[in-house]
Formats: C-alpha cells, structure tokens, sequence
C-alpha cells in the first residue's frame, strides 16, 4: 500500500498522459482468451459448424409431442446454445479489448447476426410446445425423463399467456438485431467514438479524460480538478445529447412495445416476470429508500460539514472526506486484501480464487479503446472472465472483490449445475458480487488499524451504499418513470429526460445539494437504462447481502447454505433461492435492516471525524 500527499498543482503543465495502446498493455495483465479460442481460426471453424447444430433441431418441427421429443429438444438445443455462447462470448469480449478495432467489430457483428438468425430459425419451439394444453405440459413435466427439467417447464407454463403465434415469433425474433440497434449504437458512440478533452490532474499535469479516468479524477482533493473533470464530462456528452436521447427513447419503447404485444401491463412486469419477481418488490424498494432519504440526508450534511463547504455540488460526492489522507493501491495488494477477505467462505473458495490471478482470468488495466467500466462474463465452456479498468483506487480493490463475486457464482454453478440450469438470473447474481465487497470492508476494518484508515473505510462504506442503494433506487425509479411518460405518450426528447432527471436528483440528494444544472445529462452516460429494469437489483442484492455477511462471521455453518445459493444458479425462482438461504426480499424488514446499519455507519463516521 503506498500512502501519498496530496501535490499541490505545477505552474507549467507536462504533456498529457494519454491512455496505453493495447499492444503496450503486459501480456500478464491481460486475460487469456486462448484458453477458449487458441487463435481466430478455430473461432471460424466453430461459427462455421453451427448450421449443422441447428439442422437437427429444424427437423423436430410438428413433432414436439412427448416427454421423449421434450428430452431431445432440451439435450439438442443445450448442445447449440453451449456452442452459440462459447462464440458469443469471445466475440464479445475481444470487442470490448478495443471497441474501435475493425476485426473484433466484425466479427461481433457476425456473431450478433447469426445469433439473431438462429433464433428466428427456432423462434416456432416455444409457441408450439406452449399450444399443448396446460394439463398435457404437467403431466410431461412429471415424467421421470424430465425430473431434471422440471423448472425449465414450470418457467415455460409461466409464459404461456405472453407467447404469441408460431409466425408471431419468428418475425420478432427476426427483427432483434433491429430491436437491439440503439443500444449498440450508444455502445460504440460512448466507447470507441466519442473524444473527451484534456483536463489537468491535481499535479497540474494533462490527461486525457475517459469514462475510466472520471471517477478517480472526482476523488481528487482539489475541488478545481473535479469540477473541470465534470464540466470537461457533461460537456462533452452535451455535444451530443440529442443522438443519446434518440438512442434511449428507442429502447424504451422497445421495451414498452414487448410489453404490449405479450400481453404484459407495463414494461416494468414485463422486465421481471421471467425472474418471478412480483412488481411489489420493485414498488417496495422505492417506498422504503424515500422513507429512509433522511438519514441519507444525515450523511449529505456530514460530508458538506468535513469538506468545508456551503453547499455541496455533485463533483462533491466522490472524494473521501478523511482529512489528510490519500489511499493508491497497487493490484498486488489488491489481490491479497481480497483473497484475506473471503477466509469465511472457506478453502475451496479460495483455492479457485486464487486462480483466477494465476490462470489469468482478469483483464486489468485501461487501454484506449477499451470498454469502460468492468464485468464478470463467460460461459459454461470458458473462465468466467473480468473486465477491469484498475486506476490504484480504494473503489477500484472494492470493484475486484465485486467482480470476483460474480465470477465465483459463475465457476461454482457452472461446476455443480447441468448448462441448462446453471445460468443464475441477475436477480441473485448481485448478491454473491457485494457480499465479497462486504467481507472485504470487514476484513480491512479489522486488520487496519490506522485511525485515518479506518475512518476511511466507513466513507468509503457510506458512500458504497449511497452508490448501490439509495443511487441505483434513484436511478430504478427514473427507469420506471421514463417507461410510463413513454407509455403515455410523452416524447423522450433530451429535455423531458433532463427535466425529469433532474428533479429526481434534488429529491434524492436534498437541500444540502446545489446541483450544477449539467446533472441533469447524467442520464445520458447511464449504460443500464438500456439493460430493461437492471438495476433495482443491485439495491435488493445489497440489502440481501449485508445480513449474510453478518451470519457469516458469525457463524462458521452458514457458509454452506450461503455456498448452496451460488451452487444452485438457475435450478429455481431466484426469490425462492435467495428464501432457502435465509433471507427474505418480499419482505421489507430485509431492507430496514440495511437502513438502520447505514444509519448507524454515519453516526461512528461522524464521531470519528469530530474526534480528530
């Protein structure tokens, strides 16, 4: 760990430091895409196979009529979809190395159109399986050859009423690369073509700015620097907002057209009927953060009292309030710090853990062109890579820990499910990801013993739940009332969507908060309102989280009914998953108790800091 002081700005400016190419990236830093792929020929000779995968399934056409036809259809249609992700995922992957590379944008391309393709090939096995009679469909789910498949058919009957006809089906399938165009558009326009300026760093230095470089600019002491960061970030996305607010108006009326079409009331139960999650949990959410915002309020004042300002802005927000203190941590100790932190979860866990940082699981460092952000992503035949862009911040340890959570879900269901059950919905895929967040808080507040340190990471505590729950409410709720003006009729343009969003800002932060009014283009650097009602989930996971990591340090047998969660993946509804291993989501006591531990974190924060 390297603790360095803040320098004060130089009188003459170095060059910029701009971002790495790829090539100049350590090959030890990067993720090893050979393991599923050794060299781009064998990705073609695999794409190349895939007709061959589907033909079979083509020829189950009209004769999907016995538990027999149903166990053929599951093992063929595994067998392909095995096939489709392994290609899909490299793609993938390889694309986000370098969003603006020719090579990896065609064949992303390629795989998103075969993949379109396909399902417009096999779009007729739904409908016509679910034009049996409701009765037939239970009596096959019982047969012992289906025992395996029971969920899977339970799920099947669940949408029966949202299934339209055979033709129905194939035309929409048919138009999903057209469906998906918006997204993909942001996705290249924010990634690969959009030219942030220079701003300088609190060293006086330039640096080119990016989506990765933002956010450890806004942890700067000097509120120079980050108020030039973000004036440098919204202006720059203000260039083009009317083209982001085409691309988001798109997508959300995607999802309200999907919604009508199947029969769903609204978008939003459209987006969690899969999951079996009723709108109530959603609706509950909101209610209980609007009910909890003042004691975020509380923590607003703290933070605006500790800076040393009238007013906070929203540049404000991201910078530790520890006097004197400043926190780069190389990725070595990282990895320690994380690996120290799950002792909990046992040896075995650990054992595979470590291997992700010795098998080379993890793409670490920022390079231009590279996806912004990070991600856990793979497949049931690769590593269950992650995407970093490690900046040597104490968010960037607690985003590893994060990651590796999701990534561990992934080997762990991967390793105990069949394919056809070990895809987890991202309903639980949260939970796993901010528990290891939250094992790795107590681990470090146990173990490090500096005042200053420890003061540190209850803000940083404080400001993880400002991000994941009441920030992720704020912006679920802002999803669903973007959803609704849509419905209505509302025209998206930039100025609805920046009205409304701004609003929702001053609600949500308080009247401590005189928000620059560039806040109100947030919306439009927000890649989850384009995941369809995403990211309610990481506020519901999060409550979750924090009561199993109390019974995990508690108590030593928990850890297997914890483990049996992320062994269990897709094997059932994810609320009746999460129920068995002991905590509830229909209940709103689930989120009191996350309140009241927020509350209390403010309050030693604050005591803390009044003590120096």
């Amino acid at each position: 760990m390297l603790i360095a002081d803040v320098r004060s700005a130089a009188a003459a400016p170095a060059p910029a430091r701009k971002l790495p190419e790829r090539h100049q990236i350590d090959r030890q830093h990067q993720w090893d895409l050979g393991s599923m792929y050794p060299e781009p020929a064998a990705w073609e000779r695999d794409f190349a196979d895939l007709d061959a995968l589907v033909s079979p399934l083509e020829a189950m056409n009209g004769k999907l009529n016995s538990a027999n036809a149903i166990f053929d259809l599951f093992e063929a249609r595994s067998q392909l979809d095995r096939h489709l992700e392994k290609l899909y995922v490299y793609a993938h992957l390889r694309e986000d190395e370098n969003t603006a590379e020719a090579n990896n944008q065609s064949r992303m391309a390629r795989i998103r159109s075969k993949y379109v393709e396909v399902s417009g090939r096999l779009a007729w096995i739904e409908p016509q399986l679910l034009a049996h009679s409701e009765e037939q469909l239970r009596a096959w789910a019982e047969d012992p050859l289906l025992q395996n498949d029971r969920y899977l058919m339970q799920q099947l009957l669940r949408r029966k009423p949202h299934i339209l006809s055979d033709k129905e089906e194939v035309l929409l399938s048919k138009a999903g690369e057209i469906f998906g165009a918006s997204y993909h558009t942001f996705r290249f326009l924010t990634n690969a073509d959009i030219q942030f300026p220079q701003v300088k760093d609190e060293a006086g230095e330039l640096q080119e700015l990016s989506s990765g470089r933002y956010l450890a600019l806004l942890q700067s002491r000097d509120r120079t620097v980050r108020k030039e960061a973000f004036d440098a970030m919204y202006s720059t996305y203000g260039a083009i907002k009317n083209t982001l607010a085409s691309t988001l108006s798109a997508t959300v009326k995607y999802h309200n057209f999907n919604a009508a079409v199947r029969h769903y009331p609204s978008a939003v139960e459209a987006a969690l009927h899969d999951d079996n999650v009723p709108v109530s949990v959603y609706e509950n959410l909101i209610e209980s953060v609007h009910q909890a915002l003042p004691a975020y309020f509380d923590y607003v004042s703290l933070r605006r009292r500790h800076l040393g300002l009238q007013k906070l802005d929203m540049y404000d927000f991201y910078v530790p309030i520890v006097p004197e203190y400043e926190l780069q941590v190389p990725f070595e100790q990282a990895r320690d710090w994380v690996i120290a932190a799950v002792q909990p979860l046992g040896e075995a866990y650990i054992k595979v853990l470590r291997s992700a940082f010795t098998d080379r699981w993890i793409d670490i460092y920022e390079n231009k062109g590279k996806r912004s952000g990070a991600y856990s992503s793979g497949c049931y035949d690769s590593l269950p890579y992650l995407l970093l862009n490690y900046n040597e911040t104490l968010n960037d340890v607690f985003t590893l820990a994060h990651e590796l959570g999701h990534s561990m879900h992934s080997w762990l269901a991967n390793h105990t499910q069949p394919h056809r059950l070990a895809q987890y919905p991202i309903f639980t895929a949260e939970i796993p990801s901010t528990v290891n967040e939250a094992l790795l808080l107590q681990h470090l507040l146990s173990t490090q013993h500096d005042p200053r340190f420890q003061s540190y990471l209850l803000n940083h505590y404080c400001d993880q739940f400002k991000g994941t729950v009441f920030r992720q409410t704020m912006f679920a709720e802002y999803e669903k009332t973007i959803h609704e003006l849509d419905a209505q009729g509302m025209p998206l343009t930039y100025e609805c969507l920046g009205e409304r969003y701004a609003a929702l800002n001053h609600q949500y932060y308080g009247p401590e908060v005189e928000a620059d009014p560039q806040i109100a283009l947030e919306w439009a650097r927000i890649p989850h309102f384009y995941y369809n009602f995403y990211v309610y989930k990481y506020a519901t996971s999060f409550c979750a989280s924090q009561i199993f990591v109390k019974r995990l340090l508690q108590d030593e047998s928990e850890r297997d009914r914890y483990l049996g969660l992320l062994r269990a993946g897709g094997s059932d509804s994810p609320l009746e998953l999460v129920r068995r291993a002991g905590v509830d989501l229909t209940d709103r006591a689930t989120f009191d108790h996350a309140f009241t531990a927020f509350k209390a974190t403010v309050s030693q924060l604050d005591a803390t800091l009044s003590r120096r």
